[in-house]
């Protein structure tokens, strides 16, 4: 289109016949067609003119162009000269062939260009598949090793289970023979009590001359003990080197045990073999020649420290027995006449607690009686109370002034000291939220240290101080500035003149001067009870 109009005016008039004798041919062909369909076009456009004027309107150029072909198409027939608004009709006709042509070749090149991102989709398609297969691949890898693994550690877990189990036996085993082991120190400990009981009690019965000779041998004894340094196990008596040898030859076995376990656990664990219980027959031997030990100790010892006894006859304690059931004998005796004269003083002691009983029931009588007179006197009071706050001075308005502020002075301790929170309470719930938490303040100042409470004391004293001197400061330099104030303002203003004469204040009545007569009040006070509580009594 646009070569046709870069054209000069001949070539465009050239190039116009050779396009209306091509118009010319086609038209011809056209003509024929429609010569059949003529009639039936023209009644179907008069309908649709008639029914869609709308699409009429929006579609003007497509009947202007059916136009311009027919009157071309006649003007053909006709063999006329074709007029100028045909020539526009054909020039209107190049120019929408010219722009359907471009927009053909811009259909066509976009077509083209989503082929060519089909084509790379497509590859980019493939190219993800691939990857998908040997993800697939490795993840099946993956899903093979981790299941090899599982079954290896399952199987190391059940051979880790298996000798934890074997240790569990062996130290039951341990723990049962420490059992049976206690037990039987038990049972030699209650044995040697008993016989320290029977030695102390034969040391007690023997004279108090031998007694003394023989805690002066232990004390030098035990001074050339401690001044030469013996062997403990050859102080000590055959049961005590007994159970050390037992009990240390139980405590060396079963470290030794243990100390093996541990050691075969780390070689087993280095060479990758389940670890195995290792038999005590070295400790066993150990134990063994520690016991042998301990009994030749325990003899040595026992041909040492054999205990000595005053008595070396059985009868000699016999006799001592018998003298002490008749002392004691003659002491149960002197307690039976004890208890009779204990008896007699109990008896004695009941009746004057009986007589003090009675006593005190005359008494509390005479108290109840008094305090119901005092509790009358009490009602009395109140009710003059009332009667006499009826003629008090001060009125409810102040009243409810006081109670406002003091209500406005309790909620602000209370959200100072218990909640910052707006609450709806009364004044006495607030009081008792205040009293309540005085309360388990006053308990965890009891808990706190006196040396901390001093000095926690004192920071206070010393906040308390500077608190006032800045209340004094403040208050004096609040009086400073009203005064300077009051002096600007007597400064400031207009100084009058006084004129005429002074003012004089007005002489004052003179007051008669009455004689003070001395009366007995507490009579007078007396009189006025006596009328109001029989008056009262009256009523």
């Amino acid at each position: 289109m646009r070569k046709f109009l870069a054209l000069p005016i001949q070539e465009k008039e050239a190039h116009a016949a050779r396009m209306m004798a091509k118009l010319k041919n086609e038209l011809v062909g056209e003509l024929k067609e429609e010569e059949v369909q003529g009639g039936e076009e023209e009644e179907e456009e008069e309908n649709e003119k008639n029914k869609t004027s709308k699409q009429i309107k929006s579609k003007a150029v497509l009947p202007k162009q059916t136009s311009c072909r027919h009157e071309l198409k006649m003007a053909l027939m006709k063999g006329e000269n074709i007029s100028r608004k045909t020539k526009q009709c054909l020039i209107s006709m190049e120019r929408q062939k010219a722009v359907l042509e471009l927009s053909l070749m811009t259909k066509s090149s976009e077509i083209s260009r989503m082929d060519r991102a089909i084509a790379k989709e497509e590859k980019k398609l493939r190219q993800l598949e691939k990857d998908l297969e040997k993800d697939n691949h490795r993840f099946e890898e993956f899903l093979r090793e981790n299941e090899r693994k599982s079954v290896e550690a399952r199987r190391l877990f059940d051979q880790e289970d298996k000798a934890k189990q074997e240790k569990n036996a062996q130290f039951r085993k341990l723990t049962a023979e420490m059992g049976n082991i206690k037990s039987e120190l038990i049972k030699l400990d209650e044995t040697l009590m008993d016989y320290k009981r029977y030695q102390e009690f034969l040391f007690k019965l023997s004279p108090p001359e031998w007694q003394e000779e023989q805690t002066s041998k232990a004390m030098k004894a035990k001074v050339l003990s401690d001044k030469y340094g013996p062997n403990e196990l050859n102080n000590k008596p055959h049961w005590m080197a007994v159970r050390n040898s037992k009990y240390f030859s139980f405590i060396y076995t079963f470290k030794q045990t243990k100390y093996q376990d541990g050691l075969h656990d780390k070689l087993s664990r280095s060479e990758g073999e389940l670890p195995s219980i290792i038999e005590t027959r070295p400790s066993s031997a150990r134990s063994d020649t520690l016991d042998a030990k301990s009994q030749s100790d325990c003899d040595s010892s026992e041909c040492e420290d054999e205990p000595k006894l005053y008595f070396t006859d059985p009868q000699q304690i016999l006799e001592l027995m018998t003298e002490l059931t008749e002392q004691n004998l003659s002491l149960i005796q002197n307690c039976a006449r004890v208890e009779e004269a204990l008896e007699k003083l109990r008896q004695s002691l009941e009746t004057t607690r009986s007589k003090i009983g009675k006593d005190e029931e005359l008494i509390g009588e005479q108290v109840n009686y008094l305090n119901q007179r005092i509790d009358k006197e009490r009602a009395r009071g109140a009710k003059l109370k009332q009667k006499i706050q009826l003629h008090v001075s001060l009125s409810t308005e102040d009243q409810d002034a006081m109670l406002e502020s003091l209500g406005e002075k309790v909620a602000e301790v209370h959200r100072s000291c218990v909640d910052d929170r707006i609450t709806n309470l009364s004044t006495l719930e607030k009081v008792a939220n205040i009293e309540s938490r005085m309360f388990s303040l006053l308990l965890s100042l009891e808990s706190i240290p006196e040396g901390r409470l001093e000095m926690l004391k004192k920071i206070k004293d010393s906040e308390q101080r500077s608190r006032q001197r800045e209340e004094k400061l403040r208050e004096r330099e609040e009086k400073q500035k009203e005064r300077m104030q009051r002096y600007l303002e007597r400064s400031l203003a207009d100084s009058k003149k006084i004129s005429g004469r002074k003012l004089v204040p007005r002489c004052r009545p003179i007051s008669q001067r009455v004689k003070v007569i001395s009366v007995d009040s507490s009579l007078a006070e007396d009189d006025i009870n006596e009328l109001l509580f029989d008056s009262e009594d009256t009523e």
